[in-house]
């Protein structure tokens, strides 16, 4: 029987897959992030106001928490749910930076790379267009001007 995933397209499913990666890789650490244990499953990596861990994220805005649970694809701020739309807002900056990180760090072809030599899950895939909307506005800034 085929499981057939009816959650909307989500940026963060594919920016999740492509934190695991960069975990795996240790551009985390390179990057300098913090890894500390967890209470449970993997290591937590931390930098600034942004806690990554395999459950989710939390970004520290102010005195208020956004977080992101992974399993659930339910955001809270200060554990009141809000949209999600609203939320990835939120996240997009400290997305974005660590997607510009990448690129001037491993090239603009890094990502692309990663997509054709991994085989990504199907909600991935599914997702990648999404993705590539949410964190371009920042890839494209920058991007060296093209001749």
């Amino acid at each position: 029987m085929t499981r057939v995933d009816l959650r909307p397209a989500c940026p963060l499913t594919v920016q999740f897959w492509l934190l695991g990666l960069d975990a795996r890789q240790g551009h985390l650490l390179l990057r300098g992030f913090q890894k500390r244990p967890a209470s449970q499953g993997s290591s937590a990596y931390v930098l600034d106001t942004l806690t990554l861990h395999s459950s989710g994220l939390w970004v520290r805005r102010g005195g208020e928490v956004l977080h992101f649970n992974r399993r659930t694809h339910l955001y809270t701020l200060d554990d009141r749910l809000v949209p999600a739309r609203f939320a990835c807002q939120l996240l997009r900056s400290a997305l974005q930076q660590h997607e510009v990180w990448i690129m001037e760090r491993f090239g603009p072809a890094h990502r692309r790379s990663q997509f054709s030599a991994q085989r990504p899950p199907r909600p991935v895939a599914r997702s990648l267009e999404v993705w590539r909307a949410y964190v371009r506005p920042s890839l494209d800034r920058a991007l060296p001007p093209e001749r």
